[in-house]
């Protein structure tokens, strides 16, 4: 199920003169936070979106996007600067499961990093429950968004119940579509909030982000065919790849071996028959296949072999006893090179189970770096790499080397880290040896291959003495020799084809299903569902963008273009033409644009099963010389919508009327920052 529901929120300073702070509790529906513009209203928002770890959509990550009041001094009764010794947010959340976890993080602290997030299990400011299990987690660094033990991104996204996609990248490939990109859709802060329809979308290299932002919130059909696309596509250009490597092989053993090769195409072939290949030798003028050919080379061998029937009565005795001494040396290098091919063989093999291990080894190590980082960062201990646990498993685990009952305290994280970093240096220098040994046998081979071919070219003057004292004929030993090195040379070329043209069928097999799972997709890139979905979005828009007083433009003519998912009017998108938005008197019109926008995102993905986590914040959505009644059309249809929560920020001109009419008829929690929202604690609710 999807949701979050913000439940209590705290900030904590702890000052020079004493501990300063802020709390307060939203609601189901409609939430309004009120305050003047010097009140701390911005403080609050801005701090708000910082718990969540969403402060990339504030225009940067960590601290530096929070004011001074935050992290720097606060000002006191006598305006003067009292300094901040260190400082906290913590936020209480819930999803539709009713788990419910706090988020704790540091603003300005001298233990505790700012990429860290502490998540304390149960309703940690809402003091029911006093034993709550922290589990730290990191975000804003490398695995985030992956890691799904300590990955805070990762837990947020499973704990709301999103399932995010991988879309096509800016840059080629795919690349998730992080949350951080979802919340800017739900979260609307107040100075670049307002200047499009999604305006501070974090940059990830997402290929049209916004679009593909709306497209998931909404659960559109062609998001999730769009991403198979890819994915299909991607997959033949692998198969593309790898044809062209066999095509390419194969080319070279017809250039070497002076063969042709029949019925094979330059590029990936759905409808590859194996039977129509050929392989055929061109002599003279006449074309013969391969297998012919060899057979021919084979008859005139055993042709040759036919003359060796002669009498040796007259061949020296010496001559035969130096023929056979060099066959036994012959014999004798022939099996230490098989002997150090064997031994070539075997230490690949272990070095493939030193590489394996090795790599064992440095995932474990990452784990226990990302503990040591968690650490670092300022996680409290109670980590199960700090107890008797494996770090990699966290099964029990009692050390070997001594009894049960000794007391022998486990190793530390850093101990941990030391341990499994030596054991890499280890079999590191393990594998460094072999691939020295592999390389020295492979010198030794190559020097037993060489000696071989010496001998045997010994042998065979020997042979050929032997022959001529039998009257053999020298030309016919040196014909048959290079027969035989034709046959086994066209032979092994054979072999290679016929396993090319094996993997060539298995590439044709997956080209066509490819292709067949690709015409399956819809031809049209919206399904029925999804044209339900467009027109629930269109109607929804336009009744808002009505409702909320939009008068540029006659509402009935705008529509939601199905490609971009934006709205637009006569072929062009839909925003306001001029740049000065404080001054455009178009800015209030587009402004009332983005209000309909957002809301009918929501209604849409509500009432026909999207994605849409039911959070909508919106800071100051009338500063742009926005009616009143305006804004209570605004205010109104928000508190009517279900299952929603919004949090709506605003100072209302700072006037008591223009909030009361405002909120005429309005059902909602006040939240008042009141003069000041940082207070002492003494003098806080």
């Amino acid at each position: 199920m999807i949701g979050l529901h913000l439940e209590k929120f705290k900030i904590v300073l702890n000052t020079t003169g004493g501990e300063y702070g802020f709390e307060c509790e939203f609601k189901s529906g409609l939430n309004i936070v009120r305050g003047n513009n010097s009140s701390g209203k911005s403080t609050l928002v801005n701090s708000l979106i910082y718990s969540l770890g969403m402060e990339e959509i504030l225009g940067g990550k960590g601290e530096k996007t929070l004011p001074y009041a935050l992290k720097e001094y606060v000002e006191g009764e006598k305006k003067d600067k009292i300094r901040i010794v260190s400082s906290y947010v913590y936020l209480q959340i819930s999803n539709k499961n009713s788990d419910v976890v706090t988020l704790k993080r540091a603003i300005n602290s001298t233990d505790k990093d700012t990429k860290l997030i502490e998540v304390i299990h149960g309703d940690y400011l809402s003091g029911k429950n006093r034993e709550f299990d922290i589990y730290p987690k990191y975000l804003h660094d490398k695995g985030s968004a992956q890691n799904a033990e300590s990955g805070y991104f990762t837990f947020l996204e499973n704990f709301v119940g999103l399932s995010l996609p991988f879309v096509p990248g800016a840059n080629g490939g795919e690349i998730k579509l992080y949350i951080q990109t979802i919340f800017s859709a739900l979260l609307i802060e107040q100075k670049r909030g307002w200047t499009d329809y999604i305006a501070n979308t974090p940059y990830y290299a997402i290929r049209d982000v916004r679009t593909k932002i709306v497209e998931f919130i909404l659960g559109l059909d062609v998001f999730e065919n769009e991403r198979l696309k890819s994915t299909l596509m991607s997959d033949l250009t692998n198969i593309q790849s790898k044809w062209s490597e066999e095509k390419v092989k194969i080319g070279l053993l017809e250039e070497d071996q002076s063969i042709n090769v029949i019925g094979i195409k330059r590029t990936a072939d759905d409808m590859f028959d194996p039977q129509l290949v050929r392989i055929t030798k061109q002599v003279g003028d006449a074309t013969f296949s391969l297998s012919d050919y060899i057979v021919e080379l084979v008859r005139k061998i055993e042709a040759i072999d036919e003359a060796k029937n002669k009498t040796r009565d007259d061949v020296s005795i010496d001559l035969i006893e130096a023929y056979e001494s060099s066959k036994a040396e012959l014999d004798q290098l022939v099996s230490m090179l098989d002997s150090a091919n064997a031994e070539i063989r075997l230490s690949k093999s272990r070095l493939t189970e030193y590489l394996s291990l090795r790599s064992e080894i440095e995932k474990d190590l990452e784990k226990n770096k990302i503990a040591k980082k968690l650490k670092n960062f300022g996680a409290e201990s109670g980590l199960s790499l700090a107890l008797d646990s494996c770090p990699a498993c966290h099964q029990h685990v009692d050390d070997s080397l001594f009894l049960a009952d000794t007391l022998i305290q486990p190793m530390s994280i850093d101990e941990n880290v030391r341990y499994l970093d030596s054991q890499k240096k280890m079999v590191s220098r393990y594998i460094l040896g072999l691939e020295k040994t592999i390389t020295k046998l492979e010198s030794q081979a190559r020097e037993y291959s060489e000696n071989v071919s010496d001998k045997r070219a010994v042998c065979l003057s020997f042979k050929k003495q032997i022959r001529l004292s039998g009257n053999a004929e020298e030309a016919d030993l040196r014909v048959k020799l290079q027969l035989e090195l034709k046959v086994e040379s066209l032979l092994k070329a054979e072999r290679i084809i016929n396993s090319s043209v094996s993997n060539l069928v298995n590439f044709s097999n997956e080209f066509r299903n490819i292709k067949a799972e690709l015409s399956g997709l819809p031809e049209r890139k919206s399904s029925a569902e999804d044209v339900k979905k467009y027109n629930k979005f269109q109607n929804h828009f336009r009744s808002y963008a009505s409702l909320f007083g939009y008068k540029s433009a006659p509402t009935s003519d705008i529509e939601i273009n199905r490609d971009t998912l934006f709205p637009y009017l006569a072929g062009l998108e839909l925003r306001e033409v001029n740049t000065d938005i404080k001054s455009d008197s178009s800015a209030s019109d587009f402004v009332r644009l983005i209000w309909a926008y957002l809301l009918a995102v929501y209604s849409a993905s509500e009432e026909l099963g999207g994605n849409h986590p039911g959070l909508v914040l919106l800071d100051e959505p009338g500063q742009h010389s926005m009616g009143v009644t305006s804004v209570n059309a605004l205010l109104t249809n928000i508190s009517k919508q279900r299952n929603i929560q919004g949090i709506v920020a605003a100072s209302f001109d700072e006037s008591d009327e223009v909030f009361d009419e405002s909120v005429l008829g309005v059902n909602h929690h006040l939240i008042e920052c009141g003069y000041k929202l940082l207070k002492p604690v003494s003098q806080m609710p």
